[in-house]
């Protein structure tokens, strides 16, 4: 069942956090008039085009539209879910969150599992730190060039050989076995029972990157034939999503716009030990579509760093389709042949690593170079047509993300008709043709499906119900005149009806407190993003009383006129039937009823 909040610890939450200081922490604000501006981080933003507003605890962006309050921030930044970015508002605000809807059930067994591997990782590294009982796992470290510091702020730790170290630990101290083995750290035996996943091996803790120990890693000091071995998945870890050293790596990531990723744990700690901070790795998995996007969060460029051998080369191959998708620029570094980063960064040191860096291969430039080398070393057509084809689907790839203009792909197709002989317009063709096929994959553009640019002429009463909300959220005392006049069971599944009727239901249960209210519980990034765009607009017009009395005239005039259209054909339906008595009869009815002025009540709603 999902996690659900009572509203009232969800509104104490918003009061005791200041949006200005959450998003104060992931870019750069200065003040303009009343609000604070910034960088937009949800988009390739050149000017600060994010506005945070203290008194209503909002932000907005008016380049891509994003918008809502510090919940969704979070949501949108960190790519929590609504209850994760509550719960760690609330640790943050120190505020005790009752549950309801059994969530609570979900929260604590995650914690719990939190807090045995929280647990775990302190006995670890409390065996590394032990003078006979830690020396093998120290020796190893030192031998791999690890300083005391680094193993440190890496929690580096030591599982011994026994096949019940932890466990027995945990019976000692109370721990509870299940959560242990819930966390991969304990596993169940056929008969009964239980032993030690890890066992003679360096440890390596992969925390969050909100600083929770979710799972670990180990590095067999001894005859194991699994050099590394994981957590396996589970409730608190998804090694599809998890990347190594983020919680450290993250802010240096923000700074410099940029993330460097490497393959292994050893390579990260390197790294970050000579001062190369912006680094991650992965779980021991290919990178994934949501790798890409827990780190397109943070970074506009992905610097890949892979083995200079066969399978380096076709997880690069992989990652650049990837982050291509995700519309990230990717650029790639191959080491020389035999050394790892590891190995490098030792070697070479820091200036020399981030000169490769610096260095690095686009995409296009790497797959260029794989295809001429392809051509060159085959000898038949077959051979060459292939690995032609190969590179085009990436150049129509790269064009339909946005990662090339029309000039660059000139350049590229020239280039490419040049090296295999044939002419431009069938280098062209072949693009075209790509292209056609992906282009049934994609989405059919980022805006907003709401967007008044989407259909540059709205019905007039779809532009009505707009300009009430737009004065109900930033005048939730005037509620009572429009409450009645909108009958919410009748509204569609639109964004615009799911707002209205959220708008509804926030109000009438008394909670007034404008646009704060409605974005309160709000999971749906497009109806905040909506909602904060009305809200705008109707604070940009004001005239707030004379808006919502000329919408609510617009549409009585249009009930009162669909009133006399149905009347109009039942007095057609009663002359075909039952003459000119019944016709007379029901003109005078429709004479009877008084029918609005539409030059007085319409307002401007007619006019496109």
């Amino acid at each position: 069942m999902a996690v659900s909040f009572d509203e009232s610890h969800i509104q104490q939450i918003l009061q005791s956090v200041n949006i200005i200081e959450v998003v104060g922490r992931y870019l750069s604000l200065s003040r303009q008039g009343k609000e604070m501006v910034g960088i937009c981080p949800f988009h390739d933003d050149r000017k600060p085009s994010m506005k945070v507003n203290a008194a209503k605890q909002i932000f907005k962006c008016f380049a891509c539209g994003a918008g809502g309050n510090v919940i969704q921030f979070l949501m949108r930044r960190e790519r929590m879910s609504f209850p994760e970015a509550v719960i760690f508002l609330a640790d943050q605000a120190g505020i005790e969150l009752p549950k309801r809807q059994g969530g609570e059930k979900v929260v604590e067994g995650r914690k719990r599992l939190e807090q045995a591997s929280t647990w775990a990782a302190q006995q670890f590294r409390r065996n590394y730190e032990e003078e006979d009982e830690g020396l093998r796992a120290r020796q190893y470290g030192a031998q791999r060039g690890i300083q005391d510091d680094t193993a440190r702020r890496f929690g580096l730790g030591w599982a011994p050989a026994e096949w019940d170290h932890l466990k027995n630990n945990a019976n000692r101290s109370g721990q509870d076995i299940g959560s242990l083995t819930g966390a991969g750290l304990l596993v169940e035996k056929d008969g009964g029972g239980h032993y030690d996943r890890f066992r003679e091996r360096l440890i390596f803790p992969v925390i969050s990157q909100f600083g929770k120990v979710i799972a670990f890693g180990g590095r067999t000091l001894g005859d194991d034939s699994a050099k590394y071995l994981n957590s396996p998945e589970s409730d608190i870890f998804d090694k599809s999503r998890a990347l190594y050293g983020l919680h450290l790596a993250k802010d240096a990531i923000v700074k410099q716009r940029t993330a460097i990723v490497v393959e292994g744990y050893m390579d990260c700690i390197m790294a970050h030990q000579q001062g190369v901070t912006h680094v991650v790795a992965t779980l021991g998995t290919a990178l994934t579509q949501e790798h890409a996007r827990a780190l397109g969060r943070y970074a506009d460029r992905i610097v890949l760093v892979f083995d200079p051998d066969e399978a380096g080369e076709k997880a690069a191959n992989r990652a650049i389709d990837i982050f291509f998708a995700q519309k990230i620029e990717v650029r790639l570094v191959t080491l020389p042949r035999g050394m790892d980063p590891c190995d490098f960064l030792l070697a070479e040191g820091k200036d020399a690593f981030l000169a490769l860096v610096d260095a690095a291969k686009d995409a296009l430039s790497y797959k260029w170079e794989q295809m001429s080398r392809a051509i060159d070393a085959s000898d038949t057509i077959q051979g060459q047509t292939r690995a032609v084809d190969a590179f085009l689907e990436v150049v129509a790839k790269a064009f339909a993300h946005g990662q090339m203009d029309d000039i660059a792909r000139g350049f590229v197709l020239n280039q490419i008709a040049k090296l295999v002989d044939a002419p431009v317009s069938s280098v062209q063709g072949k693009v075209e043709t790509i292209s056609r096929r992906l282009s049934g994959r994609r989405d059919s553009g980022n805006e907003p499906a709401w967007s008044g640019r989407q259909d540059t002429v709205l019905s007039s009463h779809i532009r009505a119900l707009q300009e009430i909300l737009e004065v109900l959220l930033n005048r939730p005392d005037l509620f009572d005149r429009a409450k009645d006049e909108i009958e919410t069971a009748n509204l569609d599944d639109s964004p615009l009806g799911r707002l209205t009727k959220r708008v509804w239901n926030t109000y009438e249960t008394d909670d007034q407190t404008g646009i704060s209210g409605v974005l309160a519980s709000c999971e749906e990034m497009e109806l905040c993003d909506f909602a904060t765009e009305l809200a705008d607009r109707g604070n940009k017009r004001g005239n707030y009383e004379q808006t919502m009395d000329g919408a609510l005239s617009y549409l009585r005039f249009r009930r009162a006129e669909q009133a006399n259209k149905r009347l109009s054909e039942q007095v057609s339906e009663a002359a075909d039937k039952y003459g000119a008595d019944a016709e007379r009869a029901l003109l005078g009815e429709l004479a009877a009823k008084h029918r609005p002025d539409p030059r007085r009540t319409a307002g401007n709603f007619d006019r496109h």
